[in-house]
Parts: C-alpha cells; sequence; structure tokens
C-alpha cells in the first residue's frame, strides 16, 4: 500500500510542477533500506524537494497553468514549519535537512545517479535467478555503510564540515588486503563517486574492472559492462574491453562480446581480449565469427609490438580437442569453396591453416590418432598440406611413440612417412630420417631400417656415422648378416677405421643372432687378416654365446680356452656364458664346477651366475636346492653355497633369478607351486616382466584345457594393464592350448591378432596353427563322407583311402609351403625362448619344427609319395644351411619318418631311424666327460628324449617278430640313464597281449602301473565314465612322468581275461588264478570295467 501511494505522490508531482520525464522504474517490493529506515536510498520525486522548502516571504503560490492559487501566511505566524518529525528515524530526518538545504544543481547529479543506480537488478524482481541478488551480509553491511555516511554527512552539514571523498573510501576497499570488502560495497561507493561528478584514478578503474570481472556473480558481470558504458569512449582502454568481453562471455552473450572487441580494435591498441573471444567462438564453432575475430586481431597487430595473444586460450586446450577444432575449421573453409566473397574465403582458410599448424608445433602430448588422421584428410580437401605439415605430423607421432601401449602412434607415423615418401613424392630431410630410423630401431621394425637406409642415400650428405652405427646395431640384432657387411664396408671406406672395434663386434653379432659358428670365426679371421683386428673381451663373448646357443659344449669349452691363452682375464659375463650352456642341458656338475672355478678366481659372482645355477638345479631334478638358492640370492651379502652374493640388487636381475624357479614349475604342471612362487615374488617385492607372466600361462595351459582361459586373460588384460609387450612366445603358448583342446576359432583368432601387432610368427606358432589347418582339412572331409563304415570295410579298401588322401591335407600343406619359403637364418635371430624347441639347439630347432609333423600325418595316411617328397625338402634345406643335419637329424623328425615306415611295412628302414635316434640322443643327452659305456651316462633332462622312437621301433619289432629283444633294449636304455614313460610302459603291455603273453603282462601291469590307478569310482557316474576316460587317459594330457593304466592297456587285458575264462576247465582255471596271484589289481579293475559300445571294445572283445 505503502508502494502505491509513493507512486501516486510521484505521478501528482509530474502533473503540479510539469518537471520533465524521467525513466522511472517501477519497485514491486520495498525497498531493502526502507525497513532500516535508509532514507537516503528512496528515490524521491522532484516535487518533493519543493514541497520540503520553506518560503522566504509571506506569499508562496503554487499554480497551475490555468487556476492560479495564492496561498497566503499569515502575518502573526512566526513560528517555524514544522514537520512530524515523531514519525521519522534520525538518520532519514537528517537526511531531509540535507535535502533543503541543497540546491537544485545538487539535487540533478543525485538524480543522474539514482537513475544509474536504478539499471541494478540488485533490488528488483527482474533478476533471473535469486542467486543473482546480494546476500543479507552484503545489505546489511551496506546499510551500515550507508547510514554512518548519512550520519556523518548530517554532522558535517550541521556543522558547517565538508563531506569525506569517497574516492579515498574506494581505494582502500580496492586495495583491502584483508578480502572483507564486497562487491555490492564496492559499487555503491562508486555510484556516490559518480554522484559527485568525480573522475577515478585510472589505477582505480583499472582494479574495479577486475574485481568486477572476477565475481562469479551474474550482477557484477553485468556491472562491468556498466562501468565500461560510463567511461568516455576516449577513456577506455584496451583492459576495460578485455573485463567487459571477458563478462560478456561469461554470461554467454558472445555477440555482443564480439562487437565490443570490433570497437575495440577501431579504438584502442593492443591486447583487448581477442584470445578470450576467440576461444569461444572456436570451441563453439562459430567459424564466421572466429574468422572476423582472427582478421581484427591481425590489424590491429601493426601496431601492438607485444607477443600475440590470440593462441593464449586455444593453446590451453587438449591436443585432441585442437585438432578437431583445425578440422572444423578445414570443414568450413571447403564449403565456402564456392562463394563469391573471395577475400572471405581467403580469410577462412587462412584461418584453417593457422589452426592446423598451430595444433601441429605441439610436441610430447598424448592425443587420439584419428582426430589427427581426420585432421589431415580435410585439410587435403582443402588443399595439399605442405612438407612442413607432414614433417610436424609425423614427428608429433613419434615424440609420443615410447612403449608397446603407444604402438598405434607408431604405425600411423610411419603410414604418413611412406605416404610422404611415396603418394606424395616428398623428399624426408636428414632430421626426418634420422627421427624415422630412431623409432624403428627402437621398436625393431626391419622395413623400417631399410627404408631408412634409402632416403639416406637421397641425402646430399649420406649415411652420418651416428646411423651407420644405429642401423649395423638394428640389422645385425635381425640377423642379417650380409646389410650389416655391406654397410661396414661404406663406413669403412668413408670414416676409417675409427670405429672398427664398434662395427667388427655387429658383425660378430650378426652371426651370432644367425647360429652361424662357421661364419663367426671365418668373419674374426677376415677380420685379422685385413684390418689386423685384435678382439676384446666383448667380441670374444660374443663368439662364446654363438657356440652356446647351437648347443657345442666342447665347441665352447675349446673357445674359452684359447681366450685364456690370449692373456685375456675372464670376467663375470665370461662364466655365465660358459655355465649357461651346461645349466640348459642340465648338466649340474659341470655348471656347479664352473661356478666353483669362478670364485677360486676371484671372479665376482653376479645374478646371470646365479640364475644359472638355478638352472641347472631345476633341470637336473633338484628343486629343493634351487629354491634355497633363490632365497639367499635375494639376502643382499649372505652366502650361496657358503661363498659370497655380491650386487644383486635391482629388478631385472632378480626377477631372472625368480623366473627359471616359477618357469620350472610351470613346465612341470605344478600349478599350486607357481602360486606360491607368484606369491613369493610379491611379497619381496620382485617386478613381474614378460617372462614371469609366460611361465603364469604357461602353468595355465598345461594343467587343464579348462584353464586356458585364464591364460588368455593375463594377455588380453593384465600385462597391458602392466606395461609388459605381448611376444610371439605369449601367443604361442596360447595357441597351443587352443590348438590341443581343439579350439580352432581361438587359434585362428590369435593367428590374426598377432599379425596385426606386427609380431613375426615363429615355429611355436606356425606349427600349431598348421596342425589347426590340417584338423579343419579332416572335418571337412568327416562331414563329406557317409556314415561310417565297419573297420574291415575301410581295411579292405586301402588302396581307393590312398588314392582319395592324396588329395587331402591341402590347408596344413600350403602353410608348411608358405613357411618354408620364407625361412631363413633370420628367423633364429630372436632371444626370447620358443616354445616347442624342446632338446634342439636354435638352428636344428628352425628345421625340425615343421617337417616332423606332416612326415608322421602323411605316414599315418599312407602318403608314402609326400613322405618322400619332404624328407628330401628337408636335406636339400639342411645342406645348404646346417649340413650336419643331413648325417644327424632330430629325433622329432625320425620319429615321424618311423611312423611312415611302419605303416610302409618297411620295418629295416624303420631300425635305421632308431640307430640314428640314438646316436642323436647320445650326442645330446650325455654329460660332459662322460663314459656311454658305463651306467648313468645320460643327463636328468634328456632322460624322456627317447620316448616317442622307443614306441615306433617296439610296434616294428613286433612285426618283425623279434619281441624277445624288447625287454633287453629296455633295460639298456633304464641303465643308461633313459627313462620309460607311460605310453611306452603301456605299449610293451599291448603288444605282449597281443602276442599271447598274458600272464607277463599282467606281471608287468601290475608292477609298473597299477599304483597310479584312480580306480572306476574315482570317475563317478556310470554315463560320466566314457568323458573322463578320453580326458584322463589321453597321452597328450599325461604328465611324462606318472604311471597308469591307459584305457587301451586294460581293453586288451580284458581280452585276454576273457579268453581264459572260455578256456576248458582245468586249463583256464588255472590261468585265471595265475592272473589274480600276480595281478590282484589288474583282475579287479577290469573285472569292474564298463562295458561301452566303442571301436576299442568292439576290434579287441569282438563283442
Amino acid at each position: 500500500m505503502i508502494e502505491r501511494a509513493a507512486t501516486c505522490l510521484e505521478n501528482g508531482g509530474k502533473h503540479i510542477l510539469h518537471i520533465p520525464k524521467k525513466p522511472f522504474r517501477k519497485y514491486r517490493s520495498l525497498h531493502s533500506a526502507f525497513w532500516s529506515h535508509g532514507a537516503g536510498d528512496i528515490n524521491l520525486p522532484a516535487w518533493w524537494h519543493a514541497f520540503l522548502q520553506v518560503p522566504s516571504d509571506t506569499n508562496h503560490f503554487w499554480a497551475s497553468k490555468d487556476n492560479p492559487v495564492t496561498l497566503r501566511r499569515k502575518a502573526s505566524d512566526n513560528a517555524p514549519l514544522r514537520f512530524l518529525d515523531f514519525l521519522y528515524p534520525r538518520q532519514t530526518l537528517a537526511f531531509i535537512h540535507k535535502c533543503v538545504s541543497e540546491n537544485t544543481a545538487t539535487l540533478q547529479r543525485r538524480r543522474r545517479l539514482q537513475i544509474l543506480s536504478q539499471r541494478s537488478r540488485a533490488y528488483t524482481s527482474s533478476a533471473d535467478t535469486s542467486a543473482d541478488e546480494p546476500s543479507n551480509k552484503d545489505i546489511a553491511a551496506d546499510n551500515t555503510l550507508v547510514r554512518s555516511a548519512l550520519e556523518d554527512g548530517a554532522s558535517g552539514a550541521v556543522a558547517g564540515e565538508a563531506v569525506p571523498d569517497p574516492r579515498v573510501k574506494l581505494h582502500e576497499l580496492l586495495f583491502n588486503e584483508e578480502g572483507s570488502t564486497t562487491m555490492h560495497q564496492l559499487w555503491r561507493i562508486y555510484q556516490q563517486t559518480q554522484e559527485s561528478s568525480l573522475s577515478l584514478d585510472p589505477g582505480d578503474l583499472d582494479a574495479l574492472f577486475k574485481k568486477l570481472n572476477a565475481s562469479q556473480w551474474t550482477i557484477d558481470l553485468e556491472r562491468t559492462r556498466e562501468l565500461l558504458d560510463s567511461v568516455a569512449p576516449s577513456s577506455r582502454r584496451a583492459s576495460h574491453y578485455t573485463c567487459a568481453i571477458s563478462a560478456s562471455l561469461k554470461l554467454d552473450e558472445w555477440k555482443r562480446a564480439v562487437d565490443m572487441h570490433q570497437e575495440a580494435a577501431l579504438r584502442v591498441q593492443g591486447s583487448f581480449g581477442s584470445s578470450l573471444v576467440f576461444l569461444y567462438v572456436v570451441l563453439h564453432s562459430e567459424w564466421e565469427a572466429a574468422t572476423a575475430v582472427w582478421q581484427q586481431f591481425w590489424d590491429n597487430r601493426k601496431a601492438y609490438f607485444g607477443p600475440p595473444d590470440i593462441w593464449d586460450g586455444f593453446d590451453g586446450l587438449t591436443l585432441t580437442s585442437r585438432m578437431r577444432r583445425a578440422q572444423g575449421a578445414a570443414q568450413y573453409a571447403n564449403s565456402r569453396i564456392k562463394d563469391s566473397n573471395v577475400a572471405d574465403t581467403a580469410r577462412a582458410r587462412h584461418l584453417a591453416r593457422s589452426l592446423m599448424q598451430r595444433t601441429l608445433q605441439v610436441r610430447r602430448t598424448d592425443f587420439e590418432y584419428s582426430s589427427q588422421k581426420l585432421m589431415l584428410a580435410e585439410a587435403q580437401h582443402m588443399e595439399r598440406p605442405g612438407f612442413l605439415d607432414y614433417k610436424n605430423a609425423i614427428i608429433q607421432n613419434f615424440d609420443i611413440a615410447k612403449s608397446e601401449n603407444s604402438r598405434v602412434h607408431l604405425q600411423w607415423g610411419f603410414q604418413l612417412y611412406r605416404m610422404l615418401r611415396t603418394e606424395l613424392n616428398m623428399l624426408p630431410d636428414a632430421e626426418l630420417v634420422k627421427g624415422f630410423l630412431r623409432k624403428a630401431y627402437f621398436f625393431d621394425s626391419l622395413q623400417g631400417m631399410y627404408e631408412a637406409i634409402e632416403d639416406y642415400r637421397k641425402q646430399p650428405e649420406g649415411i652420418d656415422r651416428w646411423a651407420y652405427r644405429i642401423l649395423m646395431s638394428g640389422l645385425a640384432r635381425n640377423g642379417d648378416f650380409d646389410t650389416v657387411n655391406q654397410l661396414f664396408q661404406e663406413a669403412i671406406n668413408r670414416f676409417g677405421t675409427e670405429n672398427l672395434p664398434r662395427y667388427a663386434m655387429e658383425l660378430l653379432h650378426a652371426c651370432f643372432r644367425r647360429a652361424e659358428v662357421d661364419r663367426a670365426i671365418g668373419t674374426l679371421e677376415w677380420l685379422k687378416e685385413k684390418y689386423n683386428y685384435l678382439p676384446d673381451l666383448q667380441a670374444w663373448h660374443i663368439l662364446l654365446r654363438t657356440y652356446s646357443r647351437v648347443g657345442d659344449c666342447d665347441g665352447v669349452m675349446a673357445l674359452f680356452e684359447k681366450l685364456v691363452e690370449a692373456n685375456i682375464r675372464p670376467d663375470s659375463s665370461t662364466y655365465a656364458i660358459l655355465m649357461n650352456i651346461f645349466a640348459r642341458v642340465g648338466d649340474y656338475d659341470a655348471t656347479s664346477t664352473l661356478y666353483e672355478r669362478a670364485i677360486s678366481e676371484g671372479i665376482e659372482i653376479n645374478a646371470e651366475m646365479v640364475a644359472c645355477l638355478v638352472l641347472a638345479q631345476t633341470s637336473s631334478g633338484r628343486s629343493d636346492e634351487a629354491v634355497e638358492t633363490v632365497e639367499e640370492a635375494m639376502k643382499m651379502g649372505l652366502g650361496i653355497a657358503e661363498h659370497s652374493v655380491a650386487h644383486l640388487s635391482g629388478d631385472h636381475t632378480r626377477t631372472r633369478i625368480w623366473n627359471t624357479l616359477l618357469t620350472h614349475y610351470a613346465m612341470e604342471g605344478q600349478l599350486d607351486r607357481v602360486s606360491e612362487t607368484q606369491k613369493r615374488m610379491q611379497s619381496n617385492n620382485v617386478a613381474f616382466d614378460g617372462y614371469t607372466y609366460a611361465a603364469l600361462m604357461q602353468a595355465f595351459v598345461l594343467k587343464d584345457k579348462s584353464m586356458i582361459p585364464y591364460a588368455h586373460k593375463i594377455l588380453k588384460d593384465v600385462m597391458p594393464k602392466a606395461q609388459v609387450p605381448a611376444t610371439a612366445l605369449h601367443y604361442g603358448i596360447l595357441i597351443n592350448g587352443y590348438q590341443a583342446a581343439k579350439n580352432y576359432v581361438a587359434v585362428f583368432s590369435l593367428y590374426q591378432r598377432m599379425l596385426n601387432r606386427g609380431l613375426r610368427p615363429t615355429s611355436s606358432v606356425q606349427v600349431p596353427f598348421m596342425k589347426a589347418a590340417s584338423m579343419i582339412d579332416e572335418r571337412e572331409r568327416e562331414r563329406e563322407q557317409e556314415q561310417e563304415q565297419e573297420r574291415e570295410q575301410l581295411d579292405q579298401h586301402a588302396e581307393g583311402d590312398v588314392v582319395e588322401e592324396a588329395t587331402r591335407a591341402t590347408r596344413a600343406e600350403k602353410i608348411l609351403t608358405q613357411t618354408l619359403d620364407s625361412l631363413d637364418s633370420m628367423e633364429l635371430a630372436g632371444l626370447s625362448p620358443t616354445k616347442g624347441q624342446q632338446s634342439n639347439p636354435v638352428n636344428v630347432a628352425l628345421y625340425a619344427s615343421y617337417f616332423p609333423y606332416l612326415i608322421q600325418l602323411y605316414g599315418r595316411k599312407r602318403l608314402f609319395e609326400k613322405v618322400v617328397d619332404l624328407y628330401v625338402k628337408f636335406i636339400a634345406m639342411t645342406r645348404e644351411r646346417n649340413p650336419d643335419l643331413e648325417a644327424s637329424p632330430p629325433v622329432e623328425l625320425l620319429s615321424a619318418l618311423m611312423v611312415s615306415y611302419n605303416k610302409a611295412g618297411e620295418h629295416e628302414e624303420t631300425e635305421k631311424c632308431w640307430q640314428l635316434a640314438l646316436e642323436k640322443a647320445t650326442e645330446i643327452a650325455c654329460k660332459a666327460d662322460a663314459d656311454t659305456t658305463q651306467p648313468g651316462w645320460v643327463l636328468y633332462k634328456y632322460r624322456f628324449l627317447l620316448t616317442l622312437p622307443l614306441t615306433r621301433y617296439m610296434t616294428s619289432l613286433q612285426a618283425m617278430s623279434r619281441i624277445d629283444e624288447i625287454e633287453p633294449l629296455l633295460a639298456s636304455l633304464q641303465q643308461a640313464g633313459f627313462q620309460l614313460s607311460t605310453p611306452n610302459r603301456n605299449r610293451y603291455i599291448q603288444i605282449l597281449a597281443e602276442e599271447g603273453r598274458g600272464i607277463q603282462a599282467f606281471e608287468l601291469c601290475e608292477r609298473e602301473l597299477m599304483d597310479g590307478w584312480p580306480g572306476w569310482g574315482a570317475l563317478g557316474p556310470i554315463r560320466m565314465v566314457k568323458r573322463k576316460l578320453q580326458t584322463q587317459w589321453n597321452p597328450r594330457s599325461w604328465e611324462i612322468g606318472r604311471r597308469f593304466p591307459q584305457y587301451t592297456s586294460l581293453v586288451y587285458l580284458a581280452g585276454l581275461y576273457l579268453e581264459a575264462q572260455a578256456m576248458a576247465y582245468g586249463r583256464g582255471t588255472k590261468l585265471l588264478r595265475e592272473y589274480d596271484r600276480v595281478a590282484p589289481r589288474v583282475v579287479d579293475a577290469i573285472v569292474k570295467m564298463p562295458s561301452f559300445s566303442d571301436p576299442v571294445q568292439e576290434r579287441i572283445l569282438k563283442r
């Protein structure tokens, strides 16, 4: 009601006094100062001043135009005109008296200030949200300030003193270090300065702009723009525009900010918020405005001598975001190609190119490579980027390609480099070629190093010293002896023999990687003769490692004696190399002898020597001693075998020692010991590396096929999280596991994934891949055939089968052909272990891994011509690259040939293969300095070396009716140190049963196999027996030393038992009693055997 009354008074005053109309603002709520009687803040109308004036004479006329009225005061009434002052608070009354004493000019200034304050949204209902209004604390503080000011003004008016200058108070509040000043206080005092027509100091004005702009309140941001409006255009500075532009952008009024920026570009010089406007419009893809701001900025730069600031905000974005913005600018420029305004199109293109070039200059910052790819592709549509753009893009990828996790950036960088060379026909400069070679060397890209050689030769200065050294080292690491030799001679011709020792070592290193002893020795002799090269200890080490790689124990010891004769003192690494070759074959005696010799000569024991000692202990069956050695090695300064172990610190050395023990348990299938060892490694803070994870994967794969997914999880999730790169070894372990589990889809998927990662397939990957391909062929043939015929009918049509089989196994044969065509000694360059290598040295395993499977496969299918062709191909390859293999083929290949010869009935050839296998086993498995005529000369590690060929040879002896030779043969092998596997014993029992030697078969089964028999009850319900039989009695899944009867052996013995029951009463009863006497557990097992309608029981028991 009071508000409406005030409005009526105001309107009435206008009609009476005919004052000019002013822009009044209606309030919907009472002023906050009203309730505290802050009358100084009330917007009083102009006529109220006249109403308060006391007439100076007795007559005062208040008149209108048409009806003048004279108000006469009585002369006798001399009493002063008084108000009802008891209705007013003291400060309000003081304000009224002040207004009475002021003149019209002062009131007009006050009026202008009141109108200015009415523009504020602080006390009106027009505010968007309550969050924009000052807090109660601010209002109370402001009321206190105003109240004190009014009191001071009233007292000053009464005493006749001057009113204090509000600029002093404003300065104090602006630079108040306590930070208790509110923005509301600052604004009110600023209004007082405007009311008094006082000009602010430029420094105070700048500070006020900054404080208002720094506020988070909407009202303060609006006040920033009002402040700019109140400043005369000639007095506006660049900093004023910056704050006002920033406030507008915070209010999301970017168009007004752009207008302010345009005005600033015309009025002032310097930095006036260009970076803020530019960043905003770029982020919001307002490319037309961005182009305008861009042009205005550079036009202003002509008179601006400071550093450019338009990139300040843009440079703060992530690199991926900058690439996307540059792509958007290029898209906008491309859309303006057909625009008639050529100048605007040119400016848009210039902006897009500037954004892209600025983005490509960033270094060592991660980004999404796809964003860079899209940006360059869009720039191609606008105009082809220049050489510098591609160079910056390539280096940008190379700068962050420092690990396997950033391989995608490396591949994209390589792709850009090759695009630059081929598609764009641009020659990379020396700096770019150097960066490319550095990454190719780091990531072991053979193709990349070849390309770097080609590009270096096109440079005016050619290949420099650094490039020669890197190229020779990288190519030697990959076993490319020919290219290393060529680079060696070029470097010597250009730069002399200054770096001869370094270059010579790379030549020898290439021979070592290729496992070519003869070439290494020949290269050393050539260097001595032509360049008077004298090998140092490091060169001797390379030669020793070359002998060690091919498993030549005698050769490595002979070379060691030459080293000593050359007056070169061996060190810890020398003895570690010697110990390693004997530790790998499991010769603990020779390894420990070298260890003791090193100690006696005062050689410091290092981690490599300790690791070799642990390997020798695990390979010779001394697992407990190996555990003790590892534990003592972890105790710094404590002894191993009563000797001090020094300098065994560092994660790498500790990990290597523990990995040796972990790998041993994994290969033995002892999952519980693997888990225990892993936990101990974690408790000792031993870092995991690639070999650690390979051992864990191997343990899961060997334990059971149901645990293969756990191994796959290590490869897929655990290793990437630990930033450990996957190698062909890890893929080989998984592929072998899935192939054994007959999950061929997983085999092909993993193989493709490995190729996509740029990994070179090794034999450990190719062989199971080839097996999976052959099984796929077999399944397809089975689907094409009709219902399976009786076994007797298949035997009658054996010739037809041979003709049909001649067209099969195509996938496996194609894989083998492709592999052999690309086979080279460079495949041996990798030093990581290769699964499936078994007892063979690397130069033998290269050929022994591929041929045996297909030879055995073709032999079983009676494809004898293909067997002969494969063997001839094997001889041709080995004759050229490893002549020793022709006279002494690997044991695995001989075993495969024996299968083929047995099927063909060529038992004399089978016997020749057996003799060759014995010779090869003597060469590999004999202990150092052992006499093969004495018992126990076989190394523990190779005790099962003859398992496969022995089974084939026993089958051949049975066919030749020489089964009496089997038992003495087994006895001689066991005396030498070879052990019989469960398949060997079961096959011998089956041979005895087939030949009718029942008592001997029963007795052998009882003595050798029944200790591991679990019993039929352990197999569970009868419906599950057959499935468990297939898993438990699959020879490929047995632990090699585990003993229990094979399902087929029990069926053979059951057949003998049934025959005894069918005999005449007296003879049959006597034979059954004899069976019960010599083999009670065997009889119990065959009596309780479930009956199955499977081919084995149907064929043997003839049911």
